[in-house]
Protein backbone atom coordinates (compact mmCIF):
# COMPACT_ATOMS: atom_id res chain seq x y z
CA UNK A 1 0.00 0.00 0.00
CA UNK A 2 1.70 3.13 -0.86
CA UNK A 3 1.81 5.80 1.94
CA UNK A 4 2.79 9.52 2.91
CA UNK A 5 4.63 10.43 6.19
CA UNK A 6 5.35 13.31 7.66
CA UNK A 7 8.12 14.42 9.92
CA UNK A 8 6.36 17.04 12.34
CA UNK A 9 3.56 15.43 14.28
CA UNK A 10 1.45 19.17 13.97
CA UNK A 11 1.17 18.90 10.57
CA UNK A 12 0.51 14.92 10.46
CA UNK A 13 -2.62 15.78 12.68
CA UNK A 14 -3.70 18.44 10.72
CA UNK A 15 -3.44 16.70 7.48
CA UNK A 16 -5.00 13.86 9.62
CA UNK A 17 -8.40 16.27 10.58
CA UNK A 18 -8.15 17.38 6.65
CA UNK A 19 -8.93 14.18 5.35
CA UNK A 20 -11.48 13.54 7.79
CA UNK A 21 -13.80 16.68 7.02
CA UNK A 22 -12.83 15.72 2.96
CA UNK A 23 -14.24 12.81 3.01
CA UNK A 24 -11.61 10.75 0.80
CA UNK A 25 -10.91 7.62 -0.19
CA UNK A 26 -10.41 4.72 1.95
CA UNK A 27 -7.08 5.53 4.09
CA UNK A 28 -5.28 4.65 7.23
CA UNK A 29 -3.59 6.35 9.92
CA UNK A 30 -0.10 5.03 11.75
CA UNK A 31 0.13 8.15 14.56
CA UNK A 32 3.48 6.24 15.83
CA UNK A 33 5.27 6.37 12.51
CA UNK A 34 3.41 9.72 11.22
CA UNK A 35 1.93 8.06 8.23
CA UNK A 36 -1.03 7.90 6.02
CA UNK A 37 -1.33 4.85 4.33
CA UNK A 38 -4.02 5.07 0.85
CA UNK A 39 -4.27 2.51 -2.00
CA UNK A 40 -5.61 5.84 -3.71
CA UNK A 41 -2.37 7.74 -2.83
CA UNK A 42 -2.52 10.58 -5.78
CA UNK A 43 -6.38 11.29 -4.44
CA UNK A 44 -4.90 12.02 -0.72
CA UNK A 45 -2.05 14.10 -2.28
CA UNK A 46 -4.12 16.15 -4.40
CA UNK A 47 -6.35 16.85 -0.88
CA UNK A 48 -3.36 17.43 1.02
CA UNK A 49 -2.01 19.83 -2.23
CA UNK A 50 -5.11 21.34 -2.51
CA UNK A 51 -5.40 22.42 1.57
CA UNK A 52 -1.58 24.16 1.30
CA UNK A 53 0.04 20.92 2.99
CA UNK A 54 3.06 20.30 1.04
CA UNK A 55 5.97 18.79 3.61
CA UNK A 56 5.44 15.64 3.50
CA UNK A 57 7.40 12.41 1.80
CA UNK A 58 5.07 9.86 -0.56
CA UNK A 59 5.87 6.36 -0.83
CA UNK A 60 5.11 4.25 -3.89
CA UNK A 61 5.01 0.65 -3.98
CA UNK A 62 4.57 -0.09 -7.35
CA UNK A 63 3.35 -3.83 -8.81
CA UNK A 64 4.47 -5.09 -11.74
CA UNK A 65 3.45 -3.32 -14.59
CA UNK A 66 0.26 -4.62 -16.31
CA UNK A 67 0.82 -6.50 -19.45
CA UNK A 68 -2.43 -6.29 -21.19
CA UNK A 69 -3.17 -9.71 -19.43
CA UNK A 70 -5.35 -10.40 -16.62
CA UNK A 71 -3.55 -13.92 -15.59
CA UNK A 72 -0.98 -15.94 -17.16
CA UNK A 73 -3.59 -18.43 -18.02
CA UNK A 74 -5.55 -15.80 -20.24
CA UNK A 75 -2.19 -15.17 -21.81
CA UNK A 76 -1.72 -18.82 -22.73
CA UNK A 77 -5.26 -19.41 -23.98
CA UNK A 78 -5.21 -16.58 -26.26
CA UNK A 79 -1.67 -17.59 -27.58
CA UNK A 80 -2.98 -21.04 -28.03
CA UNK A 81 -6.40 -19.51 -29.70
CA UNK A 82 -3.29 -17.87 -32.11
CA UNK A 83 -2.01 -20.87 -33.13
CA UNK A 84 -5.10 -22.12 -34.29
CA UNK A 85 -5.47 -25.07 -30.40
CA UNK A 86 -8.80 -22.44 -29.52
CA UNK A 87 -11.99 -23.95 -27.71
CA UNK A 88 -15.31 -24.19 -29.80
CA UNK A 89 -16.15 -21.14 -28.86
CA UNK A 90 -13.54 -19.48 -29.93
CA UNK A 91 -14.45 -20.31 -33.32
CA UNK A 92 -17.99 -19.69 -33.47
CA UNK A 93 -19.44 -23.19 -33.20
CA UNK A 94 -21.80 -23.79 -29.86
CA UNK A 95 -22.98 -26.67 -30.85
CA UNK A 96 -26.03 -28.39 -32.87
CA UNK A 97 -29.91 -27.02 -32.38
CA UNK A 98 -30.80 -30.63 -32.36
Amino acid sequence: MNSITFNDQVLFTIASTTLEIDATPEYELDPGYLTIYAHDIDGVVDILHSNGIFNFKVHRYEQEPFDGFRTDAEADGDALKSAGFGTDEDYGYYGNDE
